[in-house]
């Protein structure tokens, strides 16, 4: 959904939502902002009444979780819906100027340029006496019927128009149900599309690929230490080291919560690792400032899982191994990169975070 508010009008919200959300236990993430923001905007009835049957069983406690779930039935199931909608709209639309501009047994610019000249003729004809009236009957009736022509073509155009329309409406909700609001990336409803178009009819690609699963090491610590706020911060700007990491056909998700995941197509074991350590080192480097101070926090760190899908193995079979290293590089230390079904180095992990 795209929110029409102004900047004034959304200012006097949001000193709405941050007083409400404080009261009701605090949590910032960006879909508990968006439950409470439509709720006390009025843009969205049934949310606010199941927003508000819950805080009458407890107003002192609404877990992230409950927030969670009201945002994926209330907003984005409504996003889907729409979205939905309109597919079906252009679906019938289409159908209807294909039965329209068939039905004029030929093409509209050739029937009209045969009944342009058919009318030149008929004028062309000298004044004969008792022909007249029929010339001129025949002359009116095809001037009606370019008159018919004309009309077939406006209703041509007018659903071209509205063909256009709804293909940026399509593209738009398209867009926004499939990507991450606080970071631009893809979320995981995009990478699944992406995939099934990318490897539903040619499987054994997923062979070719590597999988990445990026974990922010101790990001409940980060959150605790230095408020959600701040956590998005840390969010955005792992999202923006992936992207800057990345290139041509290859994926960058948000998986969920601090967890995202790369896909790289045509990439093999050692190319996989070589790009989950640059992923690693860039993001080792990266100083974000706390809210409201010069000052810079701690750095964070990044754990990387690594895996090849083998042939036969399903996308998600293949995302579980990747997620099994993930938890080896965590369980070695945190900080460092692990390859599925690889075993530990002998050194010591490249530093805890």
């Amino acid at each position: 959904m795209r929110y029409r508010e102004t900047a004034t009008k959304s200012a006097e919200i949001l000193r709405l939502v941050i007083p409400r959300i404080t009261q009701t236990g605090g949590n910032f993430a960006p879909p508990a902002y968006s439950v409470w923001y439509e709720h006390l905007a009025g843009l969205n009835p049934p949310l606010s009444e199941a927003l508000e049957a819950r805080v009458r069983d407890n107003p002192a406690a609404v877990p992230l979780p409950v927030l969670e779930d009201l945002y994926a039935e209330h907003i984005q199931g409504r996003d889907r819906d729409q979205s939905d909608r309109v597919h079906a709209a252009l679906t019938e639309l289409l159908r209807r100027v294909a039965t329209t501009v068939s039905s004029s047994g030929t093409g509209v610019d050739a029937f009209a340029q045969a009944l342009d000249q058919c009318e030149a003729e008929l004028n062309a004809i000298e004044d004969v006496s008792g022909l007249q009236r029929v010339i001129r009957t025949v002359v009116d009736a095809t001037v009606s019927a370019r008159a018919a022509n004309d009309a077939l073509r406006q209703e041509v155009d007018a659903a071209r128009a509205e063909v256009d329309a709804l293909k940026e409406q399509v593209g738009a909700l398209e867009g926004e149900v499939l990507t991450d609001p606080l970071t631009g990336l893809r979320n995981r409803r995009g990478f699944e599309k992406v995939c099934a178009r990318t490897y539903g009819r040619e499987p054994e690609l997923l062979s070719q690929a590597a999988i990445l699963v990026v974990d922010i090491d101790h990001f409940k610590q980060v959150n605790d230490s230095y408020g959600h706020l701040f956590g998005d911060r840390v969010i955005r700007a792992c999202a923006e080291v992936l992207t800057n990491s990345v290139k041509g056909r290859d994926l960058a998700v948000r998986f969920g919560g601090e967890e995202f995941l790369v896909l790289l197509p045509q990439t093999s074991q050692a190319g996989a690792m070589a790009v989950a350590e640059q992923i690693r080192v860039a993001f080792s480097r990266v100083r974000i400032r706390r809210t409201g101070s010069t000052d810079t926090a701690r750095p964070v760190s990044l754990s990387v899982g690594v895996a090849i899908p083998k042939r036969g193995e399903t996308l998600e079979e293949a995302i579980e191994r990747a997620d099994q290293a993930l938890y080896a590089a965590k369980k070695g230390g945190r900080n460092c990169v692990r390859f599925a079904g690889a075993e530990p180095p002998a050194t010591a992990a490249a530093g805890a975070a």
